[in-house]
């Protein structure tokens, strides 16, 4: 384990007021298993308490006071088919004042998608840029906004399901290590996917 997943460690630890041995942490791949390991610890009595369900309905009513498609608003509708590209700037920071909530950070490739997936430097591919957030589903911006909000959202002393301990844990690994919410997924490794040492 690197000094980074020492420090990611730590900080999830504190978050959960728990300790985890060495020799968990040195099984610990994904946030999946990261998540598994602390809701096997805190929860009790899980219940069916519906964060995303609450989340998605806030955000869709946000999102048709700022529009005026009559388009159904689904979990699988794209956000770029809610906002058009030119108005996506402008309709993000009033979605983000009206939800008063965090969302995540708008990219280059959200304006602009004409730019490519890499930068290039003397012609040489060098640089990945982020993946455009607009890209993204309406199901995966409720999971951003829980991650990003989970302080506002997930009351820590009453979890109640593996779901809000991984929102959390994707909102503190993005705290930690720099990598934008919307490239964050509870499958990735943290070494190979996150990049993490």
């Amino acid at each position: 384990m690197g000094l980074d997943s020492v420090e990611l460690v730590m900080s999830i630890e504190d978050k959960f007021g728990i300790r985890i041995e060495d020799s968990e942490a040195e099984k610990i791949y994904t946030i999946q298993d990261f998540a598994d390991i602390i809701f096997s610890r805190i929860v009790t009595n899980p219940t069916d308490k519906c964060l995303t369900q609450i989340v998605f309905y806030r955000i869709r009513k946000a999102l048709r006071n700022l529009t005026s498609t009559e388009k159904e608003i689904k979990p699988d509708t794209k956000i770029s088919e809610v906002f058009t590209q030119t108005e996506l700037k402008e309709k993000w920071s009033q979605l983000r004042t009206e939800l008063e909530l965090e969302l995540p950070d708008l990219v280059a490739l959200d304006f602009n998608p004409e730019l490519g997936s890499h930068v290039k430097i003397f012609g040489i591919k060098t640089i990945k840029r982020t993946t455009p957030v607009s890209k993204g589903t309406i199901r995966q911006l409720v999971d951003w906004t829980i991650s990003l909000n989970r302080d506002k959202l997930i009351d820590i002393e009453k979890i109640s399901s593996k779901y809000e301990v991984e929102r959390i844990i994707c909102g503190i690994t993005e705290d930690n290590i720099g990598i934008p919410i919307s490239e964050i997924e509870v499958h990735h490794s943290f070494t190979n996917d996150l990049g993490i040492d």
